[in-house]
């Protein structure tokens, strides 16, 4: 009955994303695995490529974390006669599990793409030469891109979280290929970054922000995602390979 619907949901609600979370994760490592094992790439490169196809499926993640929640939405009336169909009102119960089993959703798919996500920016920063630092660069500005549209703070820091510390990553691999002058230029950097985002906590929130602002912050994640990925290609070699194809 209501009672054992209401069961199976709670139970799905704390198992099944975790579940899920776990399969892709493993299928991400056993698809670079793959990569490695059955071609000519390198682990850089087959980590880029990984890494790229699940931080550009992150947008898919609202809707396939309704669907997963159960609920739907329904289709446009194309006439008079079905604006009368569908028109019951759901249990206000209902709604709030199903949109807190939502919630969990997003938060495993996001959790999953910034462990991904953070295990590839280890690889790409270790010694990178250009295709691998743009490559860096760009998949940790576009998880922190992804997580600016957030409002549960655990969501946000799944995304966000990766994309600082790719940051800090590539920041550590400039410095160790550095010299003394270098690595105090990177320093400073580190503590300008550091200074602009402590005044930014102290004057953003609660502020009106210009809309240019926002579309700013709109094309710049466009951008970075459709770059990302002839980036990871770069990576891969394929730049490379087509110019030795063609001569």
């Amino acid at each position: 009955g209501a009672g054992g619907a209401v069961l199976a949901l709670a139970a799905t609600a704390v198992g099944a994303p975790a579940l899920l979370g776990t399969a892709v994760v493993s299928v991400a490592i056993a698809t670079g695995g793959a990569l490695i094992g059955y071609t000519s790439l390198d682990v850089p490169a087959a980590a880029a490529l990984v890494a790229t196809v699940i931080a550009l499926a992150a947008g898919t993640v609202a809707p396939f974390a309704f669907k997963l929640a159960g609920m739907r939405m329904p289709a446009l009336p194309s006439s008079a006669s079905q604006l009368q169909e569908g028109i019951e009102p759901y249990a206000g119960s209902e709604v709030a599990e199903r949109t807190e089993l939502a919630g969990r959703w997003v938060t495993a798919l996001f959790a999953v793409t910034g462990i991904i996500a953070a295990g590839a920016l280890v690889v790409l920063a270790e010694h990178p030469n250009l295709p691998e630092v743009l490559t860096a660069l760009a998949l940790s500005l576009l998880l922190l891109l992804h997580s600016r549209g957030l409002v549960h703070i655990g969501q946000r820091l799944t995304l966000a979280v990766p994309g600082i510390w790719g940051l800090l990553l590539l920041a550590r691999s400039w410095a160790a290929d550095s010299d003394g002058d270098g690595r105090l230029v990177v320093f400073a950097v580190l503590l300008g970054a550091a200074a602009a985002l402590v005044i930014a906590a102290w004057t953003v929130p609660g502020r009106r922000m210009l809309p240019y602002w926002g579309r700013a912050a709109e094309v710049a994640h466009t951008g970075i995602a459709v770059a990302l990925l002839p980036l990871s290609l770069w990576v891969a070699g394929l730049f490379g390979w087509l110019r030795g194809l063609f001569g």
